[in-house]
């Protein structure tokens, strides 16, 4: 596979432009034409659906942009690894997060992380559930944080913490004095919720399915930072561990444990067969610390 190709078809996808990403890369319309069908012909995918004179990606190029992405950032990364090498500097630690947990469980261990084994050079990637499975299944990564269970025979994970479901609403919100809420609570509320098949929908489907309830969200999003935001803003309630809304304050937000009471569990996923390095198992030590700080005040570190 041409990297010429790859870098064509990253080009096209960030202008949206035959010409433009012709043009950006020194070649004739017609060369890059030929180059990108070669490459949809050597991968067997459909990339774009060609629209007059518009080239839309299609699912499966919108996919495979994030992995060609991924590994020419990569690439484009050796000469700085080579330098870090020839300079003596050779330990260098990837982790990868999903955005849920990076704010308030992530930073802070990276932090501690640092200030222990300054010499170690620290690259964190956060990104959302499925290219975290992809990127630690795949070993581009030393270590991820994700929510659990995950079934997936690339991965190894180890549980780290268990976080209580709260609802997070307006903090001025009739609802938000109660000292506990339900799924019958707040059936008739706007509902913001992440799309189908990430964990935090599954358990909140779950969630309500157990009460009865058939989940009729109002808003979907996918970032659970991005519905909290909006509940700030008065646009409705959310269901989530209580480490995203303490990462943003409590000010405009108002959490109220969930009834019955819920875990969402949070773990360590490792590349499976890959024996840890022991720059990942002292960097595990400052996470674990963190954690067991998290769990000791159920998640809610930050609110006053």
């Amino acid at each position: 596979m041409k990297l010429q190709a790859l870098r064509l078809f990253l080009r096209v996808m960030e202008q949206g432009s035959l010409a433009a990403a012709a043009k950006a890369l020194n070649m004739s319309q017609s060369a890059a034409s030929r180059l990108l069908s070669g490459l949809e012909y050597e991968t067997g995918l459909r990339l774009f659906h060609r629209d007059r004179m518009r080239l839309v990606p299609t699912t499966e190029g919108t996919t495979f942009f994030a992995e060609a992405r991924r590994v020419l950032l990569a690439i484009d990364d050796l000469p700085r690894v080579a330098q870090r090498v020839a300079g003596g500097t050779r330990v260098r630690l990837r982790i990868v997060s999903m955005p849920r947990f990076a704010a308030s469980l992530l930073a802070p261990a990276v932090a501690r992380f640092h200030r222990d084994y300054p010499e170690i050079e620290v690259d964190v990637a956060i990104v959302h559930r499925r290219e975290l499975e992809l990127a630690v299944a795949n070993q581009s990564f030393d270590l991820g944080i994700g929510a659990l269970p995950l079934n997936n025979p690339g991965i190894d994970s180890q549980p780290l913490l268990s976080l209580p479901a709260v609802a997070v609403l307006p903090a001025q919100h009739p609802l938000a004095r109660r000292k506990s809420l339900g799924a019958r609570d707040l059936a008739a509320e706007c509902l913001v919720v992440l799309g189908p098949g990430t964990q935090l929908r599954d358990d909140v489907d779950s969630m309500f399915a157990a009460e009865g309830i058939t989940l009729q969200p109002k808003i979907v999003v996918d970032s659970l930072e991005f519905a909290c935001r909006l509940v700030g803003q008065g646009a409705g309630v959310t269901i989530a561990d209580p480490l995203t809304p303490a990462a943003l304050g409590a000010g405009m937000l108002a959490v109220v444990p969930w009834r019955p009471r819920t875990l969402f569990h949070v773990g360590v996923l490792l590349p499976a067969l890959m024996p840890a390095s022991r720059s990942v198992e002292q960097f595990l030590d400052c996470l674990r610390l963190e954690a067991r700080q998290l769990g000791a005040t159920g998640g809610r570190r930050g609110w006053r």
